[in-house]
């Protein structure tokens, strides 16, 4: 078979266990015969951009990649061809430029290489755009199929790191890998211990995700003399982060090491427990009692090929997480014949016999691991000699090499055998509420198959100067419309109207509205075409100031015939006027929509979903009536795909929840959007309170005063929280947060109940 391995942390990129896994199952295919395919990052310390190993049975290739500094100055890296690409760069999610990248050169892979079957972490979801590209029908003709290795999902990170998901960076990472995992054709993991947890949270039936323990690559047996069994150090090896249970195990270190005074603990890691207002370093020195300090040893971070010479200094390894899936600090250490203390949080419980090959904590509190630390240092240094030999022994029949690489094969092989599936199919309205993410709905049946072409309808009031350009986008398109209107919604300029006869003279179908006509100028256009006889697959609503790209209609068209469960169609686009700026969204889906309109204005509405959303309503005003229809689309069932390619041109728009707390419109408007639909607010209230507080923290909260901030939140409250059986579920939520802002957002909750 030709494997492709996509995996971002693949070194010399930084990394953990991700990279590491992906070095050593990337050399084993490799060396039993079979031809490998990885790409990562072209980091420092990369020799070069494609690289050929195993005697030309691994082929690296290294993607152009920012770092944090340079992402921070905006700088765009030199090897970086294609605008989209250093835009995404300065997006805030910037690791997306590799999935960008990645996506491009896996098709030209498959092409060229004739890949079998591609593999890629879950982490940041570095497979997703080109997941998102084969979901629509886009790329190659041959499609194999596609798997995600299930190693640390954003969620699982956030939550056991304190984290808040709903800060809206995290939020990006969850949608990515919600969109890959749901996609792929088949997942692994490494523990039956986040399998399980991962099964229950996407919606998964039982054993349906592959268990296969990570391969030990090539670590060895490390000699020990008796001094180390008995004065050696305690040694943590992995960052110093909340996840890692590093502050359950500096507390439980510290009230243990007053009854052994010989003892010393060494910490070898990144500090990453840095806080606004305290380095990483002082906050972990703070919970040490200054009499013990010296007895503890942060080393930072180091090399990985010096890390055998401080495990041979050291007795017992720990691993205290808080959560962990199949963590290569306890297979490493195992591996070099240590005995590993570790909680119960992850898959060390199924490479630790409790007594035998190291000590498992009862409870993961700094009491638990305080506990089982105790009765390790009470274990004589013969007995944990013997202890460190057993370990290295049954670690090496988990993990062994050659084991672990007959049951990869022998699971590639079978994914190959089934062909994609998942992978061929978008998802519908991929949301976290209260519905598994794997929940299948039934696929729209369509109504009309003669149905064909897309109708274009461009609307105007005032803004026939744009008229040309946009009708000239139009004449463009490498696949022409079914049918074209302009309606002018009561223009009164003279060169408005001027613009609009020439355009009449010139063989255009326009209608001009009269004053009087409530029925929204949309409306009449789409009446008109279907009235004509024509019978478009889909329609797009232009203002006269949009601009298409010349693939827009032909592409829209292919993804609406190809997927019968996509309502709506929208892509990226180019702000007129704004250098750079390049509107990229995801694919939109509940709660966000909810919050912003995250499909383009002239993105294309199926006929069939335009029929049974009941068109464009004559009580929302034109700045925010496509939004409700796309609304009424996906709250019909419908799915909605963001085709990643720059399609069309318009203007900043401001159909957000933000922009009503930001100019102080009325609540009227935001009602009627979401009065529509109570039963869908009602089962995303909890989420969509925490995005509203997240996304005004993160824009309007940071520059406002406190009065600003109430009234805000009272604005979204009127948004939100109509119905009173929501809001006091809500308050019923939120009373179990403690922080200044919560209880402003109370106060404004209680108000609402005098309202």
């Amino acid at each position: 078979m030709k494997h492709l391995i996509v995996c971002s942390e693949y070194p010399p990129a930084p990394g953990g266990g991700i990279g590491t896994y992906g070095v050593h199952i990337a050399r084993l295919l490799a060396e039993k015969g079979e031809t490998v395919h990885v790409i990562g990052k072209f980091y420092e310390g990369s020799n070069r951009q494609t690289e050929e190993q195993c005697n030309g049975r691994l082929i690296i290739h290294r993607l152009p990649y920012m770092n944090c500094k340079s992402f921070m100055t905006h700088e765009s890296n030199s090897l970086i061809k294609f605008k989209k690409v250093n835009h995404l760069f300065k997006w805030s999610l910037h690791s997306q430029s590799f999935s960008w990248q990645a996506s491009l050169l896996t098709e030209k892979l498959i092409e060229q290489e004739g890949i079998d079957i591609i593999e890629s972490q879950d982490y940041e979801a570095p497979l997703y755009f080109f997941q998102l590209r084969r979901a629509m029908g886009l790329g190659p003709k041959r499609r194999p199929p596609c798997f995600i290795h299930l190693h640390s999902p954003i969620e699982f990170i956030t939550q056991h790191n304190d984290w808040d998901i709903y800060s809206p960076s995290l939020l990006e990472i969850k949608r990515l890998e919600d969109f890959s995992i749901t996609t792929a054709d088949a997942l692994l993991c490494p523990s039956r211990y986040l399998a399980n947890q991962a099964e229950e949270h996407y919606g998964l039936q039982a054993g349906s995700i592959r268990v296969i323990p990570l391969p030990i690559g090539d670590n060895p047996i490390l000699e020990r003399n008796k001094d180390t069994w008995e004065y050696g150090k305690i040694c943590y090896m992995g960052r110093l982060e909340r996840r890692k249970g590093i502050i359950e195990w500096i507390d439980a270190a510290a009230g243990v090491a007053h009854k052994y005074p010989d003892v010393h603990f060494e910490f070898i890691g990144a500090n990453i427990l840095a806080t606004k207002n305290m380095s990483g370093e002082d906050f972990v020195m703070r919970r040490i009692p200054d009499e013990l300090k010296t007895r503890f040893h942060f080393l930072g971070h180091q090399e990985r090929s010096l890390l055998p010479q401080f495990l041979a200094k050291a007795r017992i390894a720990v691993v205290p997480s808080r959560w962990e899936n199949f963590p290569y600090s306890c297979v490493e250490a195992m591996c070099s014949g240590l005995p590993v203390l570790a909680s119960r949080e992850g898959g060390m419980v199924e490479m630790i016999e409790d007594g035998k090959t190291g000590w498992l904590a009862k409870k993961t509190e700094n009491n638990g691991l305080a506990e089982a630390l105790e009765r390790a240092l009470e274990t004589p240094p013969k007995k944990i000699a013997e202890m460190g030999s057993n370990a290295s022994a049954s670690i090496r029949q988990m993990c062994d090499n050659k084991k672990i690489l007959e049951r990869h094969l022998d699971f590639r092989s079978q994914i190959v055998n089934q062909g994609p599936k998942q992978s061929l199919n978008l998802p519908v309205n991929l949301s976290w509420s209260t519905r598994p993410l794997y929940e299948r709905q039934t696929h729209k049946v369509l109504q009309n198959n003669s149905e064909k072409g897309i109708a274009i309808v461009v609307t105007c009031f005032n803004t026939a100067q744009f008229l040309t350009e946009c009708l000239q986008s139009i004449e463009q398109q490498t696949q022409k419309p079914a049918a074209v209107i302009i309606v002018d919604d009561r223009s009164t300029q003279n060169q408005a109207l001027k613009t609009l006869a020439i355009a009449q003279q010139g063989g255009w179908h326009v209608i001009l509205k009269k004053n009087g006509d409530v029925t929204p100028a949309k409306n009449t256009g789409i009446e008109a075409i279907l009235n004509s006889g024509t019978k478009p697959l889909g329609f797009s609503f232009l203002n006269a100031h949009d601009r298409l790209k010349p693939n827009f209609i032909a592409t829209c068209e292919s993804i609406l015939k190809r997927s019968p469960e996509v309502g709506l169609v929208s892509c990226w686009a180019q702000y007129i006027g704004v250098k750079d700026k390049i509107l990229t969204n995801f694919c939109p889906s509940f709660p966000y929509q909810w919050l912003s309109n995250e499909a383009i204005p002239f993105g294309v509405v199926r006929t069939q979903s335009l029929r049974e959303a009941g068109y464009f309503r004559s009580t929302i005003s034109e700045e925010y009536d496509t939004w409700d229809l796309f609304n009424a689309v996906m709250a019909a069932g419908w799915a909605a795909a963001t085709i990643p390619e720059i399609l069309g041109e318009l203007r900043q728009r401001k159909e957000s929840t933000l922009h009503f707390a930001n100019t102080g419109v009325c609540g009227r408007t935001q009602r009627k959007l979401f009065e529509r639909f109570p039963d869908l607010i009602n089962r995303d209230a909890k989420e969509i309170a925490l995005l509203a507080q997240a996304y005004m923290a993160n824009s309007v909260i940071a520059n406002s005063t406190q009065n600003k901030l109430f009234q805000c939140i009272l604005e979204h409250m009127l948004l939100y929280f109509f119905h009173k059986e929501t809001l006091r579920k809500a308050l019923l939520f939120f009373k179990k947060v403690k922080n200044k802002t919560t209880r402003i957002f109370l106060s404004g909750c209680q108000i609402l109940f005098l309202i």
